[in-house]
């Protein structure tokens, strides 16, 4: 069962992982904001809640098509942890290893290497080559300070642009190959709304790399300025692709269903709770996804939460992929008002 979301949090930051402060201070402001019931990206009617959060949880890696069984098998073994979406869409084919050339400034080289994008999560691998072994020497992490953009120039991922679609990131930094002056950062943007555009081409600007040491992530060692702009064309895979909408047979008064639909990677759903307090967040991972086999999936991590008609509105997205060929499913809310509400979710004959 889901733990609380500071929980979350906390217990994701005790893992030997370094997140910088900036980033934290977007995850704590992120439960400020819930708290005190303001979103500054939100219109005033309706109120809208958002919360958001900064996981860091283990490393993801996204497989190109011309990975082998071996190599899937101990990437999944080392890097997937809770991300048993992904994990599924990869093992049947969906992600794309990148051919693009690499952009060198100011001694270092990137390059992005694998990409995989549904309407709920953008993931990404970017090689990371310094000129001088010495100034990695004492590195243990880094984070980069991305523009991501679609082909119309729509931000999909951007500090301090509003109306973004991706409201967290988790993010690692794998060391293997630092004696030879070589990081790889992987990131995974995440929108609870899956409301992340279809396109058939990224651009990628590194505005920024931070390089910190272990166990001292609210300073970096150094901050290297870019830019590196990166134009990455996607597979058709990626610019076509078509979810299954479901539909719910029983809605009730205390539980409904606005909308769902099953995507390569994740099961994204809509749904109205009626409840005293519409406001309270720990009605948030009361929600489960089970199968009609009584496999429960997990939460991807992210949700967002408003308020609408003295109901909560909440969109999540669940570990379970397109690829899994699940056929009916089960949104059932846990303790609500002393029951469990359960509505059934089919897929849609339109």
């Amino acid at each position: 069962m889901e733990r609380d979301y500071e929980q979350q949090l906390k217990s994701s930051l005790s893992r030997n992982v370094e997140i910088p402060q900036s980033v934290l201070n977007k995850a704590e402001g992120a439960f400020d904001e819930i708290r005190s019931h303001r979103n500054q990206r939100a219109v005033k009617k309706p109120v809208f809640i958002k919360k958001q959060w900064v996981a860091a949880a283990v490393a993801v890696v996204f497989l190109g098509l011309t990975f082998n069984q071996p190599v899937i098998a101990a990437i999944k073994a080392a890097f997937w942890g809770n991300h048993a979406g992904i994990e599924s869409a990869v093992e049947n084919g969906y992600g794309q290893e990148v051919q693009t050339a690499s952009v060198k400034s100011h001694g270092v080289e990137t390059k992005v290497t694998n990409v995989v994008i549904d309407k709920s999560r953008l993931g990404l691998s970017v090689d990371v080559k310094f000129d001088d072994l010495k100034s990695i020497k004492n590195v243990a992490s880094m984070y980069l300070d991305m523009v991501i953009t679609n082909s119309q120039g729509n931000v999909i991922s951007g500090d301090g642009y509003p109306n973004q679609p991706v409201g967290g990131i988790e993010f690692t930094t794998d060391t293997t190959n630092k004696d030879s002056g070589s990081l790889r950062y992987n990131v995974l943007f995440q929108s609870s709304t899956a409301s992340i555009p279809q396109t058939d081409q990224l651009k990628a600007e590194i505005k920024s790399i931070a390089l910190y040491a272990k166990d001292k992530a609210d300073k970096p060692i150094k901050v290297i300025e870019g830019p590196w702009d990166h134009n990455v064309s996607l597979d058709k895979q990626f610019s076509n692709t078509k979810g299954v909408a479901y539909t719910a047979t029983n809605n009730n008064d205390e539980l409904s269903v606005i909308s769902a639909e099953l995507l390569p990677t994740g099961f994204y759903v809509k749904f109205a709770v009626t409840t005293p307090n519409p406001n309270d967040e720990n009605i948030v991972p009361k929600a489960q996804l089970v199968d009609s086999t009584g496999n429960i999936y997990k939460s991807s991590g992210m949700a967002s939460m408003s308020t609408e008609n003295n109901k909560a509105i909440i969109s999540k997205v669940f570990e379970v992929s397109s690829f899994d060929k699940v056929e009916s499913l089960n949104l059932v809310l846990k303790d609500i008002s002393g029951k469990d509400s359960v509505v059934k979710l089919v897929k849609s004959t339109k």
